[in-house]
């Protein structure tokens, strides 16, 4: 098994077809001020598996954690590929909507998925503190 893709959008969802249907990919958070709450976000992520992978449980672990590995989100499970034939594959996308996450500080966060006995697979998300900005308002004369 292993996982050639993830990313995180503000919206996905998987089609009656199987498709995965996403919008809105990001890599960047930005706030005035922190601790900062994101309202909503999708960690996506393909998990592919080969001839020799099926019916296998495979444990699956998936953290949103900060630089010093404190985890802000944890979820875990178990994901049994079904049988595949030799020189073919199978995948399946895995779908975490995260609703009202709390940011405590600006820096570098990252998902990171444990799949089986695999290297951990992550995708980084920056936290970034940008200047308050004013819409809307004119040149005052």
């Amino acid at each position: 098994m292993k996982i050639p893709m993830a990313l995180i959008a503000d919206e996905a969802n998987i089609s009656q077809e199987g498709k995965l249907n996403v919008l809105g990919v990001f890599d960047r958070i930005a706030s005035p001020s922190f601790p900062m709450v994101h309202p909503k976000m999708v960690f996506v992520f393909r998990v592919e598996a080969g001839y020799g992978d099926g019916g296998i449980p495979v444990p699956v672990r998936v953290r949103l954690i900060d630089d010093d590995g404190r985890a802000l989100f944890e979820a875990g499970g178990e994901l049994i590929a079904p049988e595949v034939q030799p020189g073919d594959f199978a995948t399946a996308h895995q779908l975490f909507t995260l609703l009202g996450i709390t940011f405590p500080q600006p820096g570098l966060y990252k998902f990171v998925v444990n799949l089986g006995d695999l290297p951990p697979h992550e995708t980084p998300i920056a936290a970034v503190q940008t200047p308050w900005i004013v819409e809307g308002r004119g040149r005052e004369n």
